[in-house]
């Protein structure tokens, strides 16, 4: 199975979305923003997951340190709670996880 960075984006977009619904067009708007930002990052580590270079832990590790950045910037709007801004990226980082696994 093949892996669409740019279809796994946004799926990502809308699971933020979708788990932020409070914050409105504007989450949407910064989550694309900064998930197309980091797109070469994640498709850095899809790749080498993808040709064994790494393992699902190493994978787990990476994703981590993308997780604190969507967070970091996501706090960024003021009508997300910190809550709300773990959530929107945990789910965004589970469409990651579950795209990249159905490409193994």
């Amino acid at each position: 199975m093949s892996f669409d960075i740019d279809q796994v984006i946004k799926d990502m977009v809308a699971a933020v979305t979708g788990s932020a619904k409070e914050g409105g067009n504007a989450v949407k708007t910064e989550a694309e923003r900064i998930l197309f930002a980091e797109k070469h990052i994640l498709m850095d580590i899809a790749e080498a997951r993808l040709r064994g270079e790494i393992d699902d832990e190493v994978v787990k590790r990476e994703a981590a340190r993308e997780k604190k950045v969507l967070e970091a910037e996501l706090l960024t709007l003021a009508v997300m709670t910190k809550a709300t801004v773990q959530r929107a990226a945990n789910a965004a980082l589970d469409v990651f996880f579950a795209a990249l696994r159905s490409a193994i």
